[in-house]
């Protein structure tokens, strides 16, 4: 009996689906599109959640299987498939591309969705209130209509402004759409320059550099994977650079307004372990990023010739006027 419980314990350990005292593991399966510190930020936050806040150790109690599509649709595909077929308990997809992967390969595992901007019109769920099948998570629609107004606030004269993105991410159509909406309330122009892979950013960023004011940047994977060209081009031609993503600011930007993706990790894990205590995905409704972060990088405002103290009054004004609106807005200095 005692050997046979040895070799039960030794074959689980070379599975990896059982921990060293012959425990099962619970397996998740973590895919991202792509590596960038955005959607890595996002990744550490449910693992850092789920073993500090409920007590899933790696290795005593849970397994993660973390791949990264590197960029590539077909890739997260056959990554999305290799997780149905190792019947892993909960697929966490990252951005919107690896959950479309997810949802296209199971309609029976549960996929848990993190850094989706628009999750019904990327056909993940039908509703928000009410996800229905296999899917449910958190988004992270950036709020660009705030973006918008912090550009305008912050550079009164800027009347053009460019931005670059993949038309292919559904995400980012969504997010363009609707910077182009509040710069026309705004009364500024937006120029667009669309990309197909990490390789165009440069090109789209240099040929829009001389036509703008400024240019912003939105959660769009690609663009975001090839910012330090963006970063180096604005620093060229000084013009400022703002991106919908705090954690990328250390690559170059002047600053970003946006969702801090460590704490949007952690309020996803809140919803994995709902589901593995029994919860239906499908009736979990979808949640959203809480709280903005206003990160600001010194170095780059005194590049662009700004008055420090002069910002600084200005972006504290910015934070109040929010405040007053019901906005909450963390202002904090790279």
């Amino acid at each position: 009996m005692k050997r046979k419980i040895f070799l039960l314990v030794l074959v689980g350990l070379l599975l990896g689906t059982f921990s060293a005292f012959g425990q099962e593991l619970t397996t998740i399966g973590i895919m991202q599109i792509v590596d960038h510190p955005a959607l890595n930020a996002t990744r550490d936050g449910i693992i850092d959640a789920l073993a500090e806040e409920y007590g899933y150790l790696e290795g005593e109690n849970i397994r993660y299987d973390a791949q990264s599509a590197q960029g590539d649709v077909a890739t997260a595909n056959t990554i999305a498939r290799k997780f149905v077929t190792e019947k892993v308990d909960v697929i966490v997809a990252i951005a919107t591309p690896a959950a479309q992967a997810a949802v296209n390969a199971t309609q029976d595992i549960p996929v848990v969705f993190s850094a989706v901007t628009d999750p019904v019109s990327a056909g993940l769920v039908k509703s928000l209130e009410k996800p229905g099948g296999n899917v449910t998570g958190v988004s992270d629609m950036t709020p660009v209509e705030e973006q918008m107004k912090l550009i305008k606030f912050l550079f009164p004269q800027a009347d053009r402004l460019g931005t670059i993105y993949n038309a292919g991410e559904v995400n980012s159509v969504v997010t363009n759409d609707l910077a182009k909406e509040a710069c026309q309330e705004l009364g500024m122009e937006l120029l667009e320059s669309t990309v197909a892979t990490t390789a165009d950013v440069v090109m789209a960023t240099q040929s829009l550099a001389s036509k703008v004011d400024a240019i912003y940047v939105s959660t769009d994977n690609t663009v975001v994977s090839a910012l330090d060209g963006v970063a180096r081009v604005c620093r060229e031609k000084k013009i400022p650079l703002i991106l919908a993503d705090p954690t990328t600011v250390q690559k170059g930007a002047f600053c970003a307004l946006g969702f801090d993706y460590y704490l949007h990790g952690r309020q996803t894990a809140d919803i994995i372990v709902a589901i593995l205590e029994g919860e239906n995905p499908g009736e979990i409704p979808v949640q959203f990023a809480q709280k903005l972060v206003l990160l600001v990088n010194r170095e780059v405002a005194e590049a662009l010739g700004l008055d420090l103290e002069a910002l600084e009054d200005q972006l504290e004004e910015f934070v109040q006027l929010k405040k007053e609106e019901g906005i909450e807005v963390s202002l904090q200095f790279e």
